[in-house]
């Protein structure tokens, strides 16, 4: 029951996020009633139910009959089955860890999006979700000292490739994302999910230049892979270190 629940929740918040995105790059209201990016027709009530009006449409616009984009159903589906991973990995009795875990996977997958479509990780999501998470972190009675470092860091070390590169390497984006990966993860594990990220892009990459005809110095958007490792590790940190550990031992 617990897992239908967490699901229900994470496709309301995963449509949230849609929203918030889109408009956010069409630099729209937020709060503004939601309508077709096609012809502009307002949604209709029943047809602003995540995921179900997209199968009941059959993923067109009732009014124009355009195509709806499957980012809704997929960023919708995705965080509500993130959410269930959450539920199913929670320590016994360990709420606010989950609430914690369902903030930061709501942020991560925020700036999954922002990410992957357009390149950019809004300073409004990094700078909010590092300040949310950290207070979370908190109440969980995570050590303030653990945290700032690992902040201090992750950010650190994006900021020096990013000075050094002069933006090249990544953006600034990914300096305020490592610092709400510090936040989420404390120290060490923020260091297991940077490895991570770069042992995925350097996998994805590869995989691109062989498949997808990419430039090697075609641009990958590493924040997708960031999100993704911190998420992993908030998880399986603690296993992931054990399993390494017994690799190389």
């Amino acid at each position: 029951m617990l897992e239908i629940l967490a699901f229900i929740l994470g496709v309301c918040l995963g449509s949230f996020v849609n929203v918030l995105v889109i408009r956010l790059m069409a630099e729209e209201k937020i709060n503004g009633r939601s309508h077709c990016r096609s012809c502009g027709k307002q949604l209709a009530w029943y047809h602003n139910f995540p995921l179900i009006s997209f199968i009941w449409l059959r993923g067109k616009c009732a009014n124009c009959h355009d195509r709806i984009s499957w980012q809704y159903p997929i960023v919708e589906g995705g965080i509500g089955l993130l959410f269930v991973l959450g539920v199913s990995f929670m320590p016994p009795g360990d709420w606010l860890w989950l609430i914690t875990f369902f903030v930061m996977a709501t942020y991560a997958g925020t700036l999954f999006i922002f990410d992957f479509r357009f390149k950019v990780l809004p300073d409004v999501i990094t700078l909010s979700g590092a300040a949310v998470i950290l207070l979370l972190n908190l109440l969980r009675g995570l050590s303030f000292t653990n945290l700032l470092l690992a902040i201090v860091v992750a950010a650190g070390f994006f900021a020096l490739q990013y000075f050094i590169s002069r933006g090249r390497w990544l953006g600034a984006g990914d300096i305020r994302l490592g610092a709400l990966m510090g936040a989420a993860l404390g120290w060490p594990d923020v260091i297991t999910a940077i490895v991570i990220s770069y042992w995925l892009g350097a996998v994805v990459g590869l995989i691109l230049v062989i498949f997808r005809n990419y430039g090697l110095k075609s641009e990958l958007a590493f924040g997708t892979f960031l999100t993704a490792a911190t998420v992993a590790v908030f998880i399986w940190g603690e296993v992931m270190v054990n399993w390494y550990i017994r690799l190389v031992g």
